[in-house]
């Protein structure tokens, strides 16, 4: 599994494998929800769809006034026309009319049987209850079709969709007040080190505050994945053997810190005597010592970093992709841009690199992006400061000030750019 290229470059580790080989691994061990709930569509933001779904009828099921404006014959286009009768949405007008006459309509209206085209408003002159059209329109125009949005029977949404605003409209516009979802995603988190303390609380002299269950739930919790926050575990191996005790019925489980090689980084001993590990050091800067593995019930366990973007960017990269997965969502790549950089970036070749940096657009609408500074994986206010990654890849010695360079854009994190 190990990428030969890697031990020649100068920031490399040769234990450490590529971003790729390491989700193929992680990809291949994790298991899928299969358990299904049914729940009002109005409460299902955020939840992923469980079955195919087609539509039950035709959206919309009447020919629709796309204008304010007339029904009409279009044969009749020369002739002037008596408005003859009305057709609101909601309220619709006989379906017949004489020769030389003419509806009303409202946009969203039903139209009338004896109408083929509708001339909107501002196209006509209207003298004494008629109409004479200035401006004819083609046959048909501005007459929405029987299904023109979704044809009955035909298919709909397909399983794994996540529901969003969008889908939760249309499933309210074709008639469906439920719909059966995959049952949320239960993960436990935990962060991991005697240095560490809540916020809110005293701070001992040589301890920090711990930012990165507060960052994990932030990024992770939805409608459809429930953070159980086990708090803050001591760096002792019975301390993590009682909270991986306590993760017995997680669906996930996930732990900050101590997956080094330090003295009092134990994670990793554990883990390999309760289940079994796969993937340890991954070739990606910030957050190179990432352990994945298996506990004895079989969950897939999450080692990240303790330095709070060596964290944030390991769960964007590794975590987030897995959760989508078990829930049966297809895996979607981050969206990449190409931008104008205002700066030099200095970097070693051996790791992909992820810089945090802030993305603007001029008037011309061309992107440019600098970094925020310093890119030290303790300086969490570099997150809130920036709205993208810089992406710099595996070989790069880094990029002069005007080189087009990959960026990132996130709303994980801060305030979206796009």
């Amino acid at each position: 599994m190990k990428d030969s290229k890697q031990t020649m470059a100068s920031d490399a580790d040769p234990n450490s494998i590529s971003i790729d080989a390491a989700r193929k691994v992680i990809f291949e061990q994790l298991p899928s929800i299969q358990q299904t709930q049914t729940v009002p569509v109005l409460q299902a933001f955020g939840r992923v769809l469980a079955v195919d779904l087609t539509s039950a009828i035709n959206v919309p099921s009447f020919r629709a006034s796309a204008m304010d404006g007339y029904a009409y014959r279009h044969t009749e286009a020369e002739l002037t026309l008596r408005i003859a009768d009305t057709s609101l949405a909601g309220h619709p007008s006989a379906d017949d009319a004489s020769a030389g006459e003419c509806h009303r309509i409202t946009t969203g209206a039903r139209v009338p049987d004896f109408a083929d085209t509708v001339v909107q408003q501002e196209n006509v002159e209207i003298v004494n209850g008629s109409i004479t059209i200035k401006h004819g329109s083609d046959l048909g125009h501005h007459v929405r079709p029987i299904g023109s949005d979704s044809a009955k029977d035909q298919p709909l949404m397909s399983k794994g969709q996540r529901i969003g605003a969008a889908q939760i409209a249309t499933l309210c516009a074709h008639g469906m007040s439920n719909v059966e979802v995959i049952r949320p995603i239960n993960v436990a988190v935990f962060s991991t080190g005697d240095e560490l303390n809540d916020a809110g609380t005293a701070l001992p002299v040589g301890n920090i505050y711990d930012a990165n269950r507060a960052l994990l739930a932030s990024m992770l919790g939805s409608s459809g994945v429930v953070v159980n926050d086990l708090g803050i575990v001591k760096d002792s191996i019975s301390a993590l053997e009682d909270v991986f005790e306590r993760c017995r019925h997680a669906d996930m489980v996930i732990s900050s810190g101590g997956v080094s090689v330090g003295d009092a980084d134990f994670v990793r001993p554990v883990l390999e005597r309760l289940g079994k590990l796969h993937v340890w050091k991954i070739a990606v800067k910030p957050g190179r010592p990432l352990t994945f593995g298996k506990l004895d019930q079989q969950q897939p366990y999450f080692g990240l970093p303790g330095n709070p973007v060596s964290a944030a960017v390991t769960a964007l990269l590794f975590v987030q992709p897995a959760i989508r997965k078990m829930l049966g969502q297809a895996s979607i790549e981050l969206p990449r841009i190409l931008a104008t950089l205002n700066s030099t970036l200095k970097k070693l070749p051996g790791r992909v690199e992820y810089q945090r940096a802030l993305l603007e657009q001029d008037d011309l609408g061309n992107w440019s992006v600098s970094t925020t500074g310093l890119q030290d994986s303790h300086v969490v206010s570099s997150l809130h400061k920036a709205n993208c990654f810089i992406e710099l890849g595996f070989d790069s010695k880094g990029a002069q000030a005007g080189e087009k360079v990959t960026v990132i854009p996130f709303a994980h994190f801060a305030d979206p750019v796009l």
